[in-house]
């Protein structure tokens, strides 16, 4: 067999692996897009080494990721939680795994990034810490469903896009667009464009933005920043599988000559099945300086709870040790299982609030429950004041009216409405998202009306449902959404929102083919333009099923009344 035919034979089989690897249901796996070019995947197989043998398989390779996983992993406390993913960026036929973990109020992320050697001997490290990009080894926040990349045929590299965002302070946001490149063995950041925003002391904002040699462009430039730097190249994406690893406290080992970290209160260590079920999470509350709420909780075959705090940084504190650490704070725990809170100081925005309930067979703690400090209910009463207005005045059933003052149509099929407060794209702003009381149709019951963000002080609007496109809020912070343009043609659409805007990263859709049938395909960023053309023929269950793990993990938050 000559070499070319051997060459040839290899790049299809590794070809046929990669395919393999993005289209099997498995956890933690990485899911490829369906339009990535043919020509591309052949080429970077062609260029495999040598020493690659295809009965090296994608699973095996990830054997041996696993195996040197010390190489890796974070393993301290304040790293918790953190994720992991298994990928092939630079399409060699060698599996890579990406270890990141984002934490603090700046949202600093630190990353580990490890390929399989070409001779599956074990693995190495691909990048090392650059304190060229925002700081020393603070990556763009990649943990994400679906990352953008671009292919350049030309130069045979993949380019895959982030956002970072690093916060100097309440007063002080940096974002900069990446473009990440891994290629013979070396993985590097490619700084794309630059945005600094300021607020004064009067709430006034600044924005100032660079391009990538540092010259200063007009802020509509740093949005455009990315496309215009790979202009000409088709936009696609990769789906990544994320796994979630929390770190236990007691694995921090204690540092001497340094403050002892605030410990949590000693409770047993939880079993598989402590006989404990929480029938009532706390809800988040948004509130002024200085204010005070309270927080209940409730649980079946729970003694009272143990209420904790948990600063943003993922550090939980007892009541007391988190008084102390933000002084003029009081922290009651009440009979009924509530938690007062009074005299709520500006340190506590964004801390969360989680009961612990002891049972016959350990412990369970509820969900965090978060404080928004700010008059953010102020803030947004334009908006809430709008639907009261609605209501009141017996106007939610009509539709001219709704679509006059910027209301979801939806308001016209539900006896009341409410609000919630959430941050979405954690930026410490929380948005506000507006849903239906007692709706008239059951598919209706968790549907979101309305997404606002500020911007500027303002409300502004994200999104907003109709009876042909009805949100949803998944439990992972993103939004749902689904619509239809007839019987033939149907979408099933996930977005996340992303400043004043959203951005799609998975959609679901039917269209008919030549013949008059219905088919069904799949499409991983870059959606706006999603066609049959470019985008994965799915059969019908495959379609089904994605649509019902999706629609899973929808749920209402709970709403504070407002007509």
């Amino acid at each position: 067999m000559n070499k070319t035919i051997r060459a040839l034979l290899l790049a299809l089989s590794l070809a046929c692996l990669m395919l393999l690897a993005g289209c099997a249901k498995k956890a933690p796996e990485l899911v490829t897009s369906p339009t990535e070019a043919p020509q591309a995947a052949a080429s970077a197989a062609s260029e495999a080494p040598q020493t690659a043998a295809p009965s090296v398989t994608p699973e095996e390779q990830r054997a041996i990721l696993e195996a040197n996983r010390p190489l890796w992993a974070f393993t301290e406390s304040w790293e918790s939680p953190w994720f992991y993913t298994f990928t092939d960026l630079d399409h060699n036929g060698r599996q890579e795994v990406i270890a990141a973990s984002t934490q603090g109020t700046g949202i600093f992320t630190y990353a580990h990034f490890y390929e399989v050697k070409a001779d599956f001997s074990g693995i190495e490290n691909v990048y090392r810490d650059d304190p060229a990009l925002e700081g020393p080894d603070d990556w763009p926040e990649i943990v994400t469903d679906a990352l953008s990349f671009y292919y350049d045929e030309a130069a045979d590299r993949y380019w895959y896009v982030c956002e970072g965002v690093t916060r100097d302070g309440v007063a002080h946001h940096y974002y900069a667009w990446y473009a990440l490149c891994l290629k013979d063995g070396s993985a590097r950041w490619e700084r794309l464009a630059e945005k600094n925003v300021d607020w004064d002391e009067n709430g006034a904002e600044h924005v100032e933005c660079r391009d990538a040699a540092g010259n200063p462009i007009p802020p509509e430039d740093y949005d455009s920043a990315v496309g215009d730097r790979f202009a000409g190249l088709e936009k696609r994406a990769l789906r990544l599988e994320w796994t979630q690893v929390d770190i236990p406290m007691d694995n921090q080992p204690s540092v001497p000559d340094e403050p002892a970290q605030p410990e949590t209160p000693p409770a047993p260590a939880a079993p598989a099945d402590p006989g404990v079920r929480v029938t009532k999470n706390p809800s988040s509350e948004a509130i002024a300086i200085g204010g005070r709420t309270w927080f209940i909780a409730h649980a079946d075959n729970g003694a009272a709870p143990t209420w904790l705090l948990q600063s943003p940084d993922g550090q939980r504190y007892s009541l007391a040790d988190a008084m102390a650490a933000n002084p003029g704070l009081t922290l009651e725990a009440l009979p009924e299982d509530t938690l007062a809170v009074g005299n709520v100081p500006l340190s506590l925005n964004g801390w969360g609030v989680i009961a612990r309930f002891n049972g016959p067979g350990g412990y369970v703690d509820t969900e965090p429950a978060f404080l928004f400090v700010g008059d953010y209910v102020n803030a947004y009463k334009s908006v809430i004041d709008g639907y009261r207005a609605a209501y009141v005045n017996g106007r939610q059933d009509d539709i001219g009216y709704l679509f006059d003052n910027h209301l979801s149509e939806m308001a016209a099929y539900s006896a009341g409405v409410g609000y919630a407060l959430k941050d979405l794209d954690k930026n410490g702003v929380p948005e506000l998202l507006i849903a239906g009381i007692d709706p008239v149709y059951p598919e209706y019951q968790k549907a979101i009306y309305d997404v606002y963000t500020l911007d500027g002080g303002v409300p502004t609007q994200v999104a907003v449902s109709m009876a042909r496109k009805r949100y949803a809020l998944r439990t992972d912070g993103s939004l749902f959404w689904e619509g239809a343009g007839g019987a033939s043609y149907a979408y099933f659409v996930v977005e996340r929102v992303k400043g004043k805007s959203v951005e799609q990263t998975e959609k679901l859709f039917t269209d008919l083919t030549a013949d008059g049938q219905i088919a069904w395909y799949s499409r991983m960023g870059g959606l706006e333009d999603a066609s049959p053309s470019n985008s994965t023929a799915l059969t019908e269950a495959q379609f089904q099923t994605r649509v019902a793990e999706l629609e899973s993990t929808i749920y209402l938050p709970p709403l504070t009344k407002i007509a």
